[in-house]
């Protein structure tokens, strides 16, 4: 029996001492991963047939209280077209006057609320894997080279050129993460940064499935734990 009572005594020692205590810091990031550009001359979406290039990004949690954060976001990804599409496909957007290649790359920035699913809470035992999502506005500039057939009567040529174009966005967010010993985090986002106008590429033609063009990216977070 006095082994029972110490074991009992033990266990909610322990308990109670990794408590948590509803102290999430601010919190600042590096993320790196894979990334496609969902546009109207990039690829095939039946058949999954995309250009996967890096995206990159930095940002800045505030905290807000237990369940919320202001998120931040700055990113770079490379964007390049491929090389999916038919030769009659080329024709019927050459004749529309539109290119239908490209290489180049997409700055972005945005702010955005973060809800937490499950956030350390006093009174609660901590969650070993956190989940938080978000939706936000944001605006990017879209670099590039673009690549466009010119017919005419005596053959045709390809012509290339340097063009920009940029908007306001709209990004959704989930992710997941954990907290490490060493004041910091790490965890995997996905994102999904939403053109409602259809600028990201130069082509807007508007042959695809959803009419917005989509960046679409899977980063790799690690952050570390300021102002504590």
């Amino acid at each position: 029996m006095k082994t029972f009572l110490l074991f009992i005594i033990g266990f909610f020692f322990i308990a109670f001492s990794t408590l948590a205590q509803d102290n999430r810091p601010d919190r600042l990031g590096i993320g790196i991963g894979p990334s496609i550009l969902y546009g109207d001359n990039t690829g095939k979406l039946r058949k999954l047939k995309y250009k996967v290039l890096p995206v990159i990004s930095l940002d800045y949690n505030k905290k807000i209280e237990t369940f919320f954060d202001v998120k931040a976001t700055f990113g770079y990804q490379i964007v390049n077209s491929g090389d999916f599409l038919f030769p009659s496909q080329i024709t019927k957007i050459a004749a529309a006057d539109l290119p239908h290649a490209f290489s180049g790359h997409i700055l972005y920035g945005d702010v955005m609320p973060i809800y937490h699913f499950n956030p350390d809470q006093s009174g609660y035992l901590p969650a070993l894997i956190k989940v938080y999502t978000g939706l936000g506005i944001g605006y990017f500039q879209s670099n590039r080279t673009d690549e466009k057939l010119i017919l005419n009567d005596t053959g045709n040529r390809t012509e290339t050129y340097p063009a920009s174009d940029s908007g306001i966005y709209f990004p959704v967010r989930v992710g997941i993460y954990k907290n490490l010993p060493s004041d910091a985090e790490i965890g995997v986002e996905g994102s999904l940064i939403i053109s409602p106008f259809s600028e990201m590429e130069g082509n807007d033609q508007q042959k695809k499935m959803f009419k917005s063009d989509m960046l679409v990216q899977l980063q790799f977070y690690y952050r570390i734990y300021i102002g504590k």
